[in-house]
């Protein structure tokens, strides 16, 4: 079993690289978070995106820790669709479903 001072030394590592990745869209503007950056279509607000789907995913299963409302990538058909925003979503609401998803973490007792 994980000691206390690990996982206070994991859970820390998680919020930094949590507000790092969001720090990356300050300043920006609309196009220039949402601008292709690969082949893929890949955008600054994609990864936030991702990261909010697959965080709430892991930490649901793991820690039982069910989210509270959509996520589109459960429901998508098109590959690699999470990792881009749409035309439809908004900078907000992909902020606030990473922030629903744990940024910054939610209360939980996980043991």
């Amino acid at each position: 079993m994980i000691d206390t001072f690990a996982k206070d030394y994991l859970h820390d590592d998680l919020i930094s690289i949590r507000r790092t990745l969001v720090s990356k869209l300050d300043g920006l503007s609309e196009f220039d978070v949402r601008r292709p950056l690969t082949a893929t279509g890949t955008n600054l607000l994609g990864l936030v995106k991702h990261s909010a789907v697959w965080e709430a995913r892991y930490f649901g299963e793991v820690f039982d820790l069910p989210f509270p409302g959509h996520l589109p990538a459960w429901d998508s058909t098109e590959r690699g669709e999470d990792m881009w925003a749409t035309q439809n979503e908004t900078r907000t609401e992909i902020l606030e479903r990473y922030q629903a998803a744990g940024y910054p973490p939610r209360a939980a007792n996980v043991s």
